[in-house]
């Protein structure tokens, strides 16, 4: 097949001639495009950029990236059991114990010498008084109350399921780019050998404004924000995987790799630009013919929010937090570092099935939550115990492998999630003392004390209200705060119209936040 620029690849394959860059962030979350030459192997789904390339496929749909994503999806979800089951089956049995228990304290009473009349109403005043109300809306009380604050706060959970998880969380897991990242390059440095930085970056962009290449757009935005001018070029030329050349007033003109510097005669070795070259960063040369003008250094960046988000989980107790990437390792160690990560808290070069080893791994010792946004965070947000999409920028495979799905890019509506998860955990741990408190009150009242039925009825259905009054507080938290907050401040991003969630996310969580 003929691969043509801005094209998806249709299928996986191998290029047979051509060369072009493909951005693969989608499926091996490299944040920079991949460079690809004859011999190499392209992924489905993946984006030509540049070049226009013969592939021949390699694999059939079944065989396919996309194919085995969905596989380890379905394995990872199938790999999880409802925390719901034991609650369940104890809420059953326990129904049936109170019935049970009843009739035999009728005989009891009756045993002891009480004629019908008596023993029938003391049996009656002990079914009321062990009845399980207060001790099975306790749970849902504050559980429907909390979901319903995230989903004010832009956090919607699947379900209370999520919720409970979530609470006992010990290790997050984060997927770098378009996670903890932006998601899209920005110029780090400019550094001029004969102008100003001003001139060669108003040079630069001049020439990038005819490239549709990512790379392009982040020099023609840094241009845009220093307010520089953008000039006339003329009978402009783009090199696939190199650069791009033209003519503006001054004469040739060019811009790329190394690679495209080698191709112009063009020295690189230059003293001024030996501090740029030792950077993990993906570094655009300038110049005419032989002469090197310059060169910038483009690079993604950490989110605004990550860096706060992270200190806030850590010193919430959570006992290990890492980093796992498809990106290269020294430019995983360059973000990693910027967050506070350790090196032993950043996994580089990892591809899908590697994230769910690992992920799995983790979850052997302790709960574990992953947080990713693309097709090949998927199958790790399913094998998680608990599984957060970047709801705005997420693809929507990863939205639905997900329990939770962050509606904004700020990363402090995690840590915002997490804090209201464990004060859910404490308010429902509150209920049920009181409620079986109250319950075994009353249940020993009615057996030795004669406790009047009234007496019963008001303290079962108070004690009722007073649960259901207490789960009601979550509907307060503060996690309304960080969306206010991140709509006047701005965030990452000016806010943007709602991200369409998948129909099974709006199904699942539509009765939760009405």
């Amino acid at each position: 097949m003929i691969l043509r620029p801005g094209s998806r690849v249709p299928a996986d394959g191998v290029v047979v001639s051509g060369r072009s860059s493909l951005d693969e962030s989608n499926i091996t979350g490299e944040s920079m495009p991949a460079h690809k030459e004859p011999g190499q192997s392209l992924f489905e789904a993946t984006l030509n950029l540049d070049g226009v390339l013969e592939v021949r496929v390699t694999k059939t749909l079944e065989q396919s990236t996309i194919a085995r994503m969905i596989a380890l999806v379905t394995e990872a979800q199938g790999a999880k059991a409802p925390s719901e089951r034991f609650s369940a089956w104890f809420g059953q049995r326990y129904t049936i114990g109170v019935l049970v228990g009843s009739v035999a304290a009728l005989a009891a009473f009756l045993a002891f010498g009480n004629n019908w009349e008596v023993a029938l109403y003391r049996a009656a005043t002990m079914l009321v008084a062990a009845s399980p109300c207060a001790v099975v809306i306790s749970v849902p009380a504050a559980i429907l109350s909390a979901l319903s604050a995230a989903a004010r706060g832009g956090v919607l959970f699947k379900g209370g399921a999520a919720l409970e998880t979530l609470a006992g969380v010990k290790v997050f897991a984060f997927d770098k780019t378009g996670t903890l990242t932006a998601g899209r390059a920005t110029v780090t440095d400019v550094v001029a050998l004969d102008a100003e930085e001003s001139d060669l970056l108003s040079t630069l962009a001049s020439l990038e404004a005819h490239s549709e290449h990512h790379i392009g757009d982040a020099l023609r935005r840094e241009a845009s924000q220093r307010r520089l001018p953008i000039r006339e070029v003329r009978n402009v030329k783009t090199f696939p995987s190199r650069g791009i050349a033209g003519v503006d007033d001054d004469g040739p003109l060019w811009a790329g790799n190394h690679g495209m510097a080698e191709t112009m005669g063009a020295t690189v070795d230059r003293q001024a630009l030996r501090a740029l070259r030792s950077t993990a960063e993906t570094i655009i040369y300038v110049g005419r013919g032989n002469r090197l003008l310059g060169a910038v250094s483009v690079a993604d960046k950490a989110r605004e929010t990550s860096a706060d988000a992270l200190t806030a989980l850590r010193r919430s107790g959570v006992e290990k937090i890492l980093m796992m990437t498809g990106d290269r390792r020294p430019v995983a160690l360059r973000i990693g570092a910027t967050l506070g990560f350790r090196d032993d808290e950043i996994h580089a070069g990892m591809m899908p099935e590697d994230k769910v080893g690992r992920v799995a791994e983790e979850a052997r010792q302790h709960k574990i939550a992953f947080v990713g946004d693309g097709v090949n965070d998927a199958a790790a947000l399913a094998r998680a115990d608990v599984g957060i999409a970047m709801g705005a920028a997420g693809s929507d495979v990863a939205l639905q492998a997900a329990d939770i799905a962050l509606l904004s890019e700020d990363m402090r509506r995690l840590t915002a999630a997490y804090r209201l998860s464990r004060r859910a955990a404490r308010i429902i741990r509150q209920n049920l003392v009181f409620a079986i408190g109250a319950m075994l009150l009353l249940v020993t009242g009615a057996a030795l004390f004669d406790l009047p039925l009234p007496l019963a009825v008001v303290g079962h259905e108070g004690g009722t209200v007073l649960v259901v009054l207490n789960g009601l507080r979550l509907l307060n938290d503060p996690i309304r705060d960080v969306l206010k907050t991140n709509s006047h401040a701005g965030g990452d991003r000016p806010p943007s119209a709602p991200h369409k969630m998948p129909l099974s996310l709006q199904a699942s969580t539509g009765e939760q936040t009405a």
